[in-house]
């Protein structure tokens, strides 16, 4: 008799090891299969036998109303904010023909309803900023000192551009500043008459 030598050791060692897997694989698909088949006939009953079957319908229910309030919730928030962006379009709309018509130096706005930002301060911002513009045209244009010292102020740049003599148009200037209550404060050396004139 010959022995077995390594080389046949080992060849079949790795012909045993394969037919048994595919054994063992033929095995565990029917048992799988089996396993699948059984959860098809008793799966519902195996929650029951648990004693988790009556927190699945609770579990079913809740899942169920909060999914309803959900829908509802965005339907709702969906609606609001639709609602909400009409008003803000038209607010919009209102506010840049005003400053249209009325000549605001300012730019026109675009309200946009979003989580992130109130629309509401923004567009009272607005409004104030554009009062305040119009109040101010307004007191500008019935201010008598503001108007009297813009007359007082071109008729000094006048004395100085009428090209006379450096001594009596500083004099005049200074008359005429004195008006507005300006203080013209001038050296007399610059009043004086170069030296060597007559």
């Amino acid at each position: 008799m010959q022995p077995l030598r390594k080389d046949h050791v080992d060849r079949w060692s790795e012909f045993v090891r394969d037919e048994f897997g595919i054994a063992f694989n033929r095995a565990e698909e029917e048992i799988e299969v089996q396993a699948q088949e059984k959860v098809e006939e008793v799966g519902k009953d195996f929650a029951k036998e648990l004693k988790l079957n009556l927190k699945i319908k609770e579990l079913d229910k809740s899942v169920n109303a909060l999914r309803d309030f959900q829908d509802k919730k965005q339907s709702m928030e969906n609606d609001l904010r639709y609602k909400a962006q009409k008003i803000a379009d038209e607010i919009s709309e209102i506010y840049n023909n005003s400053k249209k018509r009325r000549k605001w130096d300012m730019n026109n706005i675009s309200i946009d309803i979003k989580d992130d930002n109130d629309p509401v301060e923004y567009i009272t911002k607005r409004i104030k900023k554009a009062c305040y513009e119009e109040a101010k045209r307004h007191f500008t244009a019935k201010h008598k000192l503001y108007h009297a010292l813009d007359q007082k102020r071109k008729k000094c740049l006048n004395i100085l551009y009428t090209g006379s003599h450096i001594q009596p148009t500083l004099n005049e200037l200074s008359k005429e500043m004195k008006t507005a209550n300006i203080q013209l404060d001038l050296p007399n050396s610059l009043l004086a008459l170069p030296s060597g004139a007559k």
